[in-house]
């Protein structure tokens, strides 16, 4: 009975070992035949590692192909690996690598357990980090934690024409989603502004990578590399900036800015100048102040940078830094009157040397207009109203033509439309007509029209319903009535004023006020265009495109954008006015008396409007001009923003500019004096 029962369990036992075997075999034969793929990937992840080469990012230099503004430098960055050890090992890992680097671990934690990266792959942590801390970390050999070298973008000149550069950042998702068939991947360099994004494609570069042997610790071995495939620098940017001249107009915008706010202008802390080469478009010059240095965008962006640079609260900061002014679109007060001025030669609705008197006022439906000169200047012909500014002359010249003539010309010299140059960001600007108030004002007119005689409908509807006897619902009918024309009164008004143009607001706009709205580069081009005989070209930033070898890789040719049809004959008078301007009893002459290329100009100060006090604020002061006046070369505008008379704010950034391009020095310059407009 007792073998019985031993054979029994002896039978049991074996069964039960019996079937371990059998489990352990298919276990092992499973992951042998069908995850040996799955573990072999494991395996090469932990053993092999794949080190990505980044490309350098190709420079930016001035136009003579010497100057670097823009490069890369080499950094070093810190990443973090899946470390695979215990969760207690872990954290100290992290907090020790926290502490080098002035971090919070929650912050590494966060990029560790991060769902977009994958389980072996690097995470940066920190970048341009300083020598010692590398040196630091590889003395501790923390597991899992790799020093590599990578570039990094610098703006070599600092605060230098961000505005024109732009920056470079991490690609957002956005981006990277909208870019996806390029080749881009999360945690790429993407120029976000300026011209590091408008020439993306030819700055970028090509990545390398370089594949590795690592231990347990994610350190590479002592061995030599599996795999090799280098990265292929971008391509250079050649610029039409002159930097001798680019700097020159800088430094005049802020010393021009400090002077004015130490002399009754304290609020003068903007403004902005653009140089045209007349014959082809190329920009020699663009400056917008206040500026901001481009390479805080390597690091995180403080609270206090970021009001700086964008103004989220407009009370606090009015100026942000990040706008570029030159872009940006302003009433453009009297540097108007040239296209006053050849709209009505053009369209014979006066000549040039048809006077008239100005008395210092004029008497226009029912409304008295003022001159800018209160005493008046006198018996004026146009050369003579250009060089005085006479406001009262092209109060009359502009009624003359009318505002569909005045918009035609505005339309021919560019204005009210963007330019098209290689920047993004740039406004339009807007030159205004009857149709574009009427499709500005008559929907959301009619709207509230149509909700108040709507609202008047049912109002009376449930009066009839409820009315006792046809006395009361002829006498409800009767105030009915009485409502609905006293709506369509108010309506016919407020169409008359808000919808339809008036000839108050011709008589505005004339002298570059009402609703004109132009940019700097704009008035520039119009400029450039009176200059060269009525060619409009696109202006452009950048020459040529050019690889590490120096091979040119493309060449951006000038873009005439359209010829004007406007005779020599007005030109030439519109050209001799804007040269009076400097010249004796001109609003400018005392600014370039004695400037020793010979100038055309023309002064403007734009009215800005009240502040929230019901008090007139500073007006902005512009300046445009072109030279030499024989023989045209460049073109200028220049504003300066709550800064009095144009002549002598945005006119002395002018002649600073002016000065640097013709290689004048100053002692050749003179003294400013104070200009009449």
């Amino acid at each position: 009975m007792a073998d019985k029962n031993i054979d029994k369990k002896l039978k049991i036992f074996t069964a039960i070992i019996t079937l371990i075997f059998i489990i352990l075999a298919s276990r092992l034969a499973y992951l042998q035949l069908v995850q040996t793929e799955e573990y072999q990937t494991a395996s090469e992840q932990n053993r092999i590692r794949l080190i990505p080469i980044p490309a350098k990012r190709g420079e930016v230099l001035d136009r003579t192909g010497k100057t670097i503004i823009v490069k890369d430098r080499p950094v070093y960055s810190v990443s973090i690996s899946y470390l695979g050890i215990a969760e207690k090992d872990q954290e100290q890992v992290v907090n020790r690598l926290a502490s080098m680097l002035k971090m919070s671990p929650d912050e590494i934690l966060a990029a560790m357990n991060d769902k977009k990266v994958r389980k072996y792959e690097p995470i940066k942590i920190a970048k341009d980090v300083p020598l010692d801390v590398v040196t630091k970390i590889e003395e501790n050999r923390l597991p899992g934690v790799v020093i590599n070298v990578e570039p990094m973008r610098q703006y070599v000149y600092n605060d230098f024409m961000p505005h024109i550069l732009g920056y470079v950042r991490e690609i957002t998702p956005g981006q990277l989603e909208k870019h996806k068939d390029d080749g881009y991947s999360l945690g790429d360099r993407f120029g976000q502004a300026g011209l590091e994004n408008t020439y993306e494609k030819y700055l970028r570069g090509q990545d390398g990578h370089m594949l590795v042997e690592v231990d347990k610790s994610q350190r590479p071995v002592n061995r030599p590399p599996l795999d090799i495939k280098g990265s292929v620098p971008g391509n250079n940017l050649i610029l039409n900036i002159d930097y001798k001249v680019q700097k020159a107009a800088e430094e005049s915008l802020e010393r021009t800015m400090a002077n004015l706010q130490e002399n009754g202008f304290p609020m003068a802390k903007a403004g902005a100048i653009v140089m045209l080469d007349v014959n082809s478009g190329k920009v020699i010059a663009m400056a917008s102040k206040p500026g901001f240095d481009p390479n805080i965008f390597n690091g995180k962006i403080t609270p206090a940078q970021s009001e700086a640079l964008f103004g989220a609260d407009k009370e606090k900061n009015p100026f942000p830094a990040f706008n570029n002014r030159a872009l940006m679109a302003y009433p453009p007060g009297s540097t108007f009157k040239m296209v006053v001025a050849a709209a009505i030669l053009e369209e014979k609705k006066a000549t040039a040397s048809e006077t008239y008197f100005d008395p210092g006022s004029v008497y226009l439906y029912g409304r008295s207009y003022g001159c800018w000169k209160p005493s008046g200047h006198g018996t004026v012909d146009l050369v003579k109203a250009i060089q005085t500014s006479c406001n009262v002359y092209f109060y009359q010249m502009g009624l003359r033509a009318g505002v569909d003539i005045l918009y035609k010309y505005a339309h021919l010299f560019g204005l009210g439309q963007k330019t098209g140059i290689d920047l993004p960001t740039e406004m339009a600007g807007l030159a205004p007509n009857p149709e574009w108030k009427r499709n500005l004002n008559e929907p959301s007119l009619q709207k509230k029209y149509n909700e108040q005689l709507d609202t008047i409908e049912k109002e009376f509807a449930e009066k009839l319903e409820k009315a006792e006897g046809e006395r009361e619902r002829k006498r409800i009918n009767r105030e009915k009535t009485q409502r609905i024309n006293a709506l369509n009164a108010d309506y016919k008004i407020k169409k008359y004023w808000n919808i339809e143009w008036r000839e108050f607001e011709t008589i505005i706009m004339s002298i570059g006020q009402g609703y004109n709205s132009y940019t700097p580069i704009q008035l520039a081009n119009y400029i450039a265009t009176i200059a060269n005989g009525g060619t409009r070209y696109q202006p452009y930033l950048v020459d040529r495109v050019v690889d590490y070898k120096g091979n040119t890789v493309t060449k951006i040719d000038k873009k005439m954008v359209e010829r004007i049809n406007i005779s020599d004959k007005t030109l030439n008078a519109v050209r001799r006015g804007m040269r009076a301007v400097v010249e004796p009893g001109g609003t400018a002459y005392g600014i370039y008396a004695n400037f020793p290329v010979k100038i055309a100009g023309k002064t403007g100060t734009a009215q800005t409007g009240k502040d929230k006090f019901g008090k007139e604020k500073p007006t902005h002061g512009w300046f445009v001009a072109y030279a030499p006046y024989d023989n045209p070369q460049v073109a200028v505008a220049a504003i300066m923003e709550n800064a009095g008379h144009g002549g002598s704010t945005a006119g002395l950034v002018v002649k600073d500019t002016l000065a640097a391009y013709f290689n004048v020095k100053p002692s050749q310059i003179g003294v400013a004096a104070r200009s009449e407009e």
